[in-house]
């Protein structure tokens, strides 16, 4: 045989090995995770795994994002390429804040922006098409990667809902800055007065139902008691015993995990998830079960619903109205 056809079909059995091995590789992997997916693994295993399987373009981080991570991901090459860091408020208000420091490169965010509010949802949420609007308008696109930061004491109220708003929404590409802004500036780590206003981007929403419920879903899970209620209110709201009627102020069977609970006294920053499966735990609340997360408004629960997709629940939600309606209705 001459040396160059031996050398043609070398590199030919080559090619087909690689091939083979190739996706050799890529079955093993999707075994491995519909087997692992049977198990106990934290939700945001799976969501880390799936942005490690996009396009190298993508970028995975964790959804807890701590300040070194950040002031390293802002020195990146390709930072505007892969990621968008927004600073979330509960209005449009308060850009003079803003424009006088903030992290660099960061975009006001404000979560409220869109929502049709009333005197049961004070904080609601806006449509899909309103997001979508919103969010592209600030340049984000469904390739970014975001991270949001807030001005709250330990970085969280706002952050928490606006972390929701991108999950209920279909973006899970999303993390929150630990400590947010207090503990960017406790670190030492650079801000600026300089703006940054990325071109239009396109943003498409895909909007997962399952994460919100309603007063009626609520009503109906008293009786059937199929999922867990946890009320993010502090003990003293929870506990709280209504003087005329002599009715406890908080949903029939909930449990009570105070928003304050979720936090490192001494740093001032979210418990690691390991702190925060125990304190479910602690609780009683099997992370196995679904489960539907309020408080007062809507807003501090998110930041409960974010702890317990660190934990490792299968199944949460959010109760939009929270007992600002519940208490409200239930009279009616």
């Amino acid at each position: 045989m001459p040396e160059s056809t031996n050398k043609s079909s070398m590199r030919e059995n080559y090619q087909q090995s690689r091939f083979k091995s190739t996706h050799l590789f890529g079955a093993v992997a999707i075994l491995l995770i519909s087997i692992l997916s049977a198990s106990y693994i934290p939700q945001y295993f799976f969501d880390l795994v799936k942005s490690y399987m996009l396009p190298k373009s993508s970028v995975a981080l964790p959804p807890l994002l701590e300040a070194d991570q950040l002031n390293k991901i802002l020195e990146k090459k390709n930072f505007h390429q892969n990621y968008r860091v927004i600073e979330a408020f509960f209005s449009d208000k308060f850009h003079e804040n803003f424009d006088q420091e903030h992290i660099p490169q960061a975009i006001y965010f404000d979560t409220l922006h869109g929502a049709d509010s009333n005197e049961y949802i004070p904080k609601n949420i806006p449509s899909q098409e309103k997001f979508e609007e919103y969010v592209g308008s600030l340049g984000i696109s469904n390739d970014h990667h975001v991270i949001i930061y807030d001005r709250s004491d330990n970085g969280f109220l706002v952050s928490g809902r606006a972390w929701f708003l991108f999950k209920l929404f279909g973006h899970d590409k999303v993390s929150i800055l630990n400590g947010g802004m207090n503990y960017w500036k406790n670190s030492k780590f650079d801000t600026t007065k300089d703006s940054f206003y990325p071109a239009k981007a396109e943003f498409k929403t895909n909007f997962n139902k399952n994460m919100i419920r309603s007063f009626e879903q609520i009503q109906n899970n008293v009786k059937t008691k199929e999922m867990v209620i946890i009320d993010s209110r502090e003990a003293e709201s929870f506990n709280k015993v209504h003087p005329e009627s002599g009715i406890n102020e908080h949903i029939p069977n909930s449990i009570n995990i105070p928003y304050s609970s979720l936090f490192d006294a001494k740093q001032n920053l979210l418990k690691n998830p390991s702190e925060l499966k125990k304190l479910f735990e602690n609780n009683d609340i099997d992370l196995e079960r679904p489960m539907i997360i309020g408080c007062m408004f809507g807003v501090r629960s998110c930041t409960t619903v974010f702890a317990a997709y660190l934990s490792g629940a299968k199944s949460f939600s959010l109760y939009l109205g929270s007992w600002n309606e519940y208490h409200q209705k239930i009279k009616q």
